[in-house]
């Protein structure tokens, strides 16, 4: 009875994985197709969830037009969007505001560094594929990452969810 629990246990963990690896490689298949429209569909969905003063299905559907590539990759785009937050703290984005002309175009260098040393972490350990991806995003917060405010080069501790979305849309542009 034991090693049958154990066994079930396992298959679960398995297919829980293999379906997050499956999610991680649509999302950056999708983001890699999305070639020279990539910075467009950012803008555009940085506008319009602007405008509209939060992200919704309704501004994806509308922009991606049930196209399942694109509202793949506008998943991505959205999830940053919210997370920005968490990787840029108030200080910089303070300082941000105060210094630049394009606060948004600021914050997306600021956010691509950030990412940038996340990437770090995952060519260290392994390549940029999906199962890699999970593998590092699943385990690296084990231990909390704290970081001092303005450190672009540390990657704080950061749920699974804004870890993949940050690697894909590094890591798509990045191949």
């Amino acid at each position: 009875m034991r090693v049958a629990l154990i066994i079930v246990i396992a298959t679960r963990i398995a297919s829980a994985g293999d379906a997050r690896t499956s999610f991680i490689t649509r999302a950056l298949d999708a983001v890699r197709a999305l070639g020279t429209q990539r910075a467009q569909l950012e803008t555009d969905l940085y506008q319009a969830c602007r405008q509209a003063g939060a992200c919704s299905d309704a501004i994806v559907d509308a922009r991606c037009h049930h196209d399942v590539a694109c509202t793949a990759a506008a998943d991505i785009i959205v999830t940053n969007l919210r997370a920005a937050t968490s990787w840029v703290d108030q200080n910089t984005r303070a300082q941000l505001v105060r210094t630049s002309t394009d606060y948004h175009a600021a914050l997306l260098v600021e956010l691509r560094k950030r990412y940038a040393a996340l990437a770090a972490e995952l060519v260290i350990g392994a390549n940029g594929s999906g199962v890699s991806i999970d593998r590092l995003c699943a385990t690296r917060d084990r231990e909390v990452h704290a970081c001092n405010p303005g450190d672009a080069a540390c990657v704080p501790s950061i749920p699974w969810t804004r870890c993949v979305a940050a690697l894909v849309w590094f890591v798509g542009d990045n191949p």
